[in-house]
């Protein structure tokens, strides 16, 4: 007996000598293995932990724990969702949503938000220890701060920005530097987006880096984005125009983003030209010239024949050696989009690099957005092996959102870093907007939801079949699965679809300020890339007039097809004034008409008489034509003592037993009227039509 327990504790404490125990020894012993043992089972229950020793088996079953204590930590962020919860907490989301319905929160979606103190509650339930996730843990990816001596940094190319009014000539004047007709390919001959390139000057074979902005009233917001990445503006006035209202904010946003300014002063070789008037109105807008006291140069050229386009060269790479222009070439690249597109390679943006060197299979982070570099296009289209400070390419294989024009490019270490930061960046944008309201966020995705199952319902119900179907006008009704204002005007829906992200804002910007007090555009949705089958359902769904709008790209004829079965209308335009005019025309074409109404005739009711037809009395009133002339095809009505007590048609009108199309002025008839026989002698009858005109909106 003493050598059998001997070897059973043998491998747990070889020195001890248990067959040397005593009973109360033994006893004690025995109680703190019965321990041991209790809180193995325990482990193992709640974490599934061994620690290599061998479970022994038990009768007695597992003793019941009512309070877990917390083991592990839990970063909790300040709102997080409902199913990313459920991931944290390992736990299925069916079960945590059960859970959160225990706990009182009925009604609660998979995409809801929990904030942080709620967050934790339900991470103590499950045995976590939640800790508040600070801002300070989570880093975001920022710029390098500027270098200290930026006098030892190698040179880089300036960036000159063309800034004017529309049709001064800007991109004549660039197409005569860099040899292409630019001008040729753009819609209506007027520069619809941002484009940036690099150009080797003829005269000193200097590289400089262009942007040419749009000067369409529309791209405003481009051409003040353009602005503030620049070094050198080249304020561009037409000699025989002088300063026009884009001239001025051309100006204003110049002198904001505090950047050099070069007057070029273009289409001098036209007869009406005026250069000194164009200097004494630029002196009104702070833009004094050189030739009256002031700082700015003012070069007159012509773009078209190339006069003083040496001058203005040379204005350009003097100034840029008096500022002397640098930038590291090395450490993470930095930069800014100019443009993004959607093209069959997918989305392509053109980025313009600030610091460092962009090369193939660099991971670039812009807003919400990444990318892993796979080639680099120089704006001929050309494939660069690098991209130094100063140089525009274009990048395709953006993950995550559409690249924004005007958003920062940082370079991250690698992929998984790319995607962290996106990732952190959608967090506290979300997490910014849900701080606002954070129920009425949770509602409005309930009620996105219900919206969803009833386009489900109506796409099962319709099934976009061959009828076309019957869309709600809102002269009529007001009613859809989009909750309109009653207190506020009529709405037309658009959905917006262009082919460059700066198109986009520009349309959405015209657009959604079409209309007045009683009627608006309102835009659902709008994107980069072409019209898609959703689109034309989230028109669909709205049950009123809705309009697609294409801009600068071609449509599928499918969508066109299924617009037409959904009753819906696809607009497809390049030009951008044009499409604003298509839409301002759709939208006036829901307002009600304006009605008038031209009496034709009048009568007066002199006896009443009653005729019997198949055995039914009628009433007829016997007229007299006072004046103008009584028809029996247009409506009318009768006054008695100066209220109208009908409105409707003639039933018959006859004289002499005669049934007859009209009567004039001086003649006797008997009239009937369109179910109304409360006629009186005395009454007066008028014969009118109404005039229907359509309405404008401004």
């Amino acid at each position: 007996m003493r050598s059998k327990r001997s070897d059973r504790y043998a491998d747990e404490n070889e020195e001890e000598d248990l067959s040397a125990k005593t009973p109360v020894q033994k006893g004690k012993r025995s109680k703190e293995r019965s321990i041991e043992d209790e809180l193995e089972a325990i482990e193992e229950q709640f974490y599934g932990l061994d620690n290599g020793r061998k479970k022994k088996k038990s009768k007695k079953p597992a003793p019941k724990i009512v309070e877990q204590p917390p083991q592990h930590r839990l970063e909790i962020p300040e709102f997080i969702s409902v199913q990313n919860m459920a991931q944290a907490l390992n736990v299925r989301l069916e079960t945590f949503m059960q859970k959160l319905e225990e706990e009182g929160f009925e009604g609660a979606r998979y995409d809801h938000l929990l904030d942080s103190g709620t967050a934790s509650m339900f991470a103590e339930l499950y045995g976590f220890d939640p800790v508040l996730a600070t801002a300070e843990a989570q880093r975001d990816l920022v710029a390098r701060p500027p270098a200290e001596d930026p006098s030892v940094l190698p040179p880089r190319p300036p960036i000159v920005t063309i800034m004017g009014h529309v049709d001064h000539g800007k991109t004549t004047i660039l197409d005569y530097l860099r040899k292409a007709n630019v001008v040729a390919s753009e819609h209506g001959g007027i520069t619809q987006h941002i484009g940036a390139f690099s150009v080797t000057m003829p005269g000193t074979q200097r590289t400089i880096t262009f942007l040419d902005t749009p000067g369409h009233a529309a791209f405003l917001d481009m051409r003040r984005r353009g602005a503030n990445v620049t070094d050198i503006v080249v304020l561009v006035v037409a000699a025989d125009d002088s300063v026009k209202p884009q001239t001025e904010e051309a100006i204003k946003h110049a002198l904001d983003a505090n950047v050099q300014v070069i007057v070029a002063i273009n289409k001098v070789d036209k007869e009406d030209a005026n250069v000194d008037r164009v200097k004494q109105d630029l002196s009104r807008f702070d833009i004094t010239v050189e030739d009256y006291g002031g700082d700015y140069q003012a070069i007159a050229l012509s773009g078209k024949t190339g006069q003083g386009m040496a001058q203005l060269e040379e204005a350009i790479i003097t100034l840029a050696d008096v500022s002397d222009y640098r930038a590291e070439i090395d450490g993470p690249a930095e930069g800014w989009i100019i443009e993004s597109k959607v093209t069959s390679a997918g989305r392509v943006a053109t980025v313009l690099v600030r610091r460092g060197t962009l090369r193939p299979g660099d991971f670039i982070v812009a807003g919400n957005t990444w990318a892993r570099v796979r080639t680099l296009r120089n704006d001929q289209g050309d494939v660069v092996s690098e991209a130094p400070p100063g140089t525009p390419v274009q990048i395709d294989g953006w993950r995550g959102e559409d690249p924004t024009a005007g958003l920062e490019v940082l370079q991250a270490n690698d992929e998984q870093h790319a995607k962290q930061v996106v990732d952190l960046r959608l967090e506290k944008s979300e997490a910014l907007r849900d701080a606002t309201d954070m129920a009425a966020i949770n509602a409005a995705r309930s009620e996105a939801a219900e919206a969803r199952a009833k386009v489900l319902a109506w796409q099962s119900e319709q099934g976009f079949a061959s009828r076309k179907q019957a869309r709600v006008r809102l002269r009529d009704s007001r009613t859809g699965w989009l909750a309109a204002d009653e207190s506020g005007p009529a709405k037309v829906h658009f959905v917006v679809k262009a082919d460059v992200a700066g198109s986009v804002e520009a349309l959405v910007a015209a657009i959604s300020s079409i209309g007045n007090k009683e009627i608006q555009a309102n835009i659902i949705h709008s994107g980069t890339g072409q019209i898609s089958e959703s689109d034309i359902r989230m028109l669909a769904a709205t049950g009123e007039v809705g309009y697609a709008v294409s801009f600068n790209q071609p449509v599928d004829g499918t969508m066109y097809r299924l617009a037409e079965a959904a009753g819906l209308e696809v607009l497809d335009h390049n030009v951008i004034y044009k499409m604003t005019d298509v839409v301002t025309e759709k939208v006036a074409a829901e307002l009600p008409p304006l009605v008038t109404t031209k009496v034709l005739g009048e009568a007066e009711i002199g006896q009443i008489f009653d005729v019997t037809i198949k055995k039914v009395k009628h009433k007829i009133a016997g007229c007299k034509i006072t004046n103008g002339t009584i028809s029996r095809s247009h409506k009318v009505r009768v006054i008695r003592g100066g209220d109208v007590v009908y409105t409707g048609s003639l039933n018959s009108l006859k004289n002499v037993k005669k049934d007859v199309t009209e009567m004039r002025k001086g003649s006797e008839c008997g009239i009937a009227f369109d179910e109304w026989e409360e006629m009186q002698e005395g009454d007066k009858v008028q014969c009118f039509e109404e005039i229907s005109e359509k309405r404008k909106l401004y």
